[in-house]
């Protein structure tokens, strides 16, 4: 696979390539990247929805939606993130590479210019976005919201966030709240998306066989006319979360059948760091694979707990330990998932535990080649986090880290905050 090509089309507008010639289909993205607020989040969140619509060309959605079928059934997505203390909004298309088309049709050149026309022209009444189509689309986000509650695990893990977080960017919602979605009207909204033409960070990324080039002209001749200047950008960083002055313990009570408890630990180790990558290995070796300290201990040798898992995020230097759990097991199990974290501290990691959490590193990033949507995903965490490293670069660093480096990654993890959500009195 080719390397990560970037280039910065105008202020705070960057355009990134991965060319790779096994992909029939190209998929191009666009992401506008702003700073997580309270007061934007909701407004933000609304947008991408709205311009997957269509545009000023096809205004009506079943006419664009034939258009895109004419384009060897070109599909348009959008999607809301947050990447640390920063609200990620895409909006994206794929379709097929103009080699395979029937008669050679310039299906690259057509797709791009019409992801550019959504997000420059997109479809609005008298200068704003349709009353009605706000109206659909705030429904849909509050759905959106409210479900989270149904998936008990997640509802966990983003409350320990939430908690853990309190006073930074990446404790709030990337939607928003359900009550600042109901203020949203076709005028705030409108007003948001204007603001995020002209000081977003642009992040395009093209993933596939096609030529690169022809996206990349139509994006600079069309996004010439925000006439950004550097002053105009706003530049967003993310903050490493540092520990708390005192851990919280938080208990939840919910109609839930299985309770769930969640650790999470604060670490100070930043992106772009050997540190980190020693840091990563230590939570696959800690809780990350079927072979893990806390799935063999923890779940299968005592029986604690339906899973136990770790995961990390390498923004923010934090670490979550998650695991469903019976009500008169939670202190047990906590134990034991502390005393698996003081074996790592003082030395006790074997050889083939080094080496199988090497191995399943190095097989997730080979799979990032698998498709283009994978391969995106890769290079955007990466241009985020301030790195053009490749998935094979990745995992050469990964198999340099030593034995005394993921011990001393283990003895960074200080406890902020147990959160357990149960259905009755623990």
């Amino acid at each position: 696979m080719c390397a990560l090509m970037s280039e910065e089309l105008y202020p705070g507008i960057y355009f990134h390539t991965v060319s790779d010639e096994r992909f029939k289909t190209n998929q191009i993205e666009v992401h506008l990247v702003t700073a997580l607020d309270q007061g934007s989040a909701a407004q933000n969140a609304l947008i991408p929805s709205l311009l997957r619509k269509g545009c000023e060309k096809y205004k009506d959605f079943t006419q664009f939606n034939r258009y895109l079928n004419s384009l060897y059934g070109a599909v348009v997505d959008y999607d809301v993130e947050k990447f640390g203390d920063e609200q990620v909004l895409s909006l994206s298309i794929i379709s097929v590479d103009d080699r395979f088309t029937l008669n050679q049709e310039p299906v690259t050149e057509q797709i791009s210019q019409v992801l550019f026309q959504m997000l420059l022209h997109p479809v609005t009444e008298n200068g704003m976005f349709a009353a009605s189509e706000v109206e659909l689309e705030k429904k849909a986000l509050i759905d959106t919201i409210e479900a989270e509650i149904n998936d008990k695990r997640m509802f966990a893990l983003r409350s320990t966030t939430q908690l853990m977080c309190e006073g930074e960017p990446y404790g709030l919602s990337e939607y928003g709240t359900v009550e600042q979605v109901k203020a949203i009207t076709p005028a705030s909204v409108t007003r948001a998306y204007h603001q995020l033409l002209s000081s977003a960070q642009i992040e395009i990324l093209f993933v596939g066989s096609g030529n690169a080039e022809v996206c990349k002209q139509i994006a600079k001749e069309q996004l010439r006319v925000l006439s950004r200047s550097k002053s105009d950008v706003r530049l967003t960083a993310t903050k490493l979360h540092a520990p708390l002055e005192r851990m919280i313990e938080k208990t939840v009570q919910m109609e839930v059948s299985q309770s769930k408890m969640v650790l999470g630990f604060a670490t100070e180790i930043p992106c772009n760091t050997r540190e980190l990558y020693a840091l990563r290995l230590m939570v696959i070796i800690l809780g990350g694979t079927p072979m893990s300290k806390l799935f063999l201990n923890v779940r299968e040798k005592l029986s604690l707990c339906y899973y136990c898992a770790a995961r990390l995020d390498r923004t923010k230097g934090i670490v979550k330990i998650d695991c469903g759990v019976e009500n008169e097991n939670i202190e047990k199990a906590k134990e034991e998932i502390l005393k698996q974290i003081e074996e790592m501290q003082q030395g006790n990691i074997t050889s083939e535990e080094m080496k199988n959490a090497m191995l399943s590193m190095v097989n997730s990033y080979r799979t990032v080649n698998d498709s283009n949507a994978s391969i995106e995903s890769f290079y955007l965490g990466q241009i985020l986090c301030g790195s053009t490293n490749s998935p094979e670069e990745e995992a050469r660093q990964i198999c340099s880290i030593t034995k005394d480096e993921v011990i001393w990654a283990s003895k960074q993890l200080k406890l902020d905050i147990c959160y357990i959500l149960t259905g009755k009195e623990v």
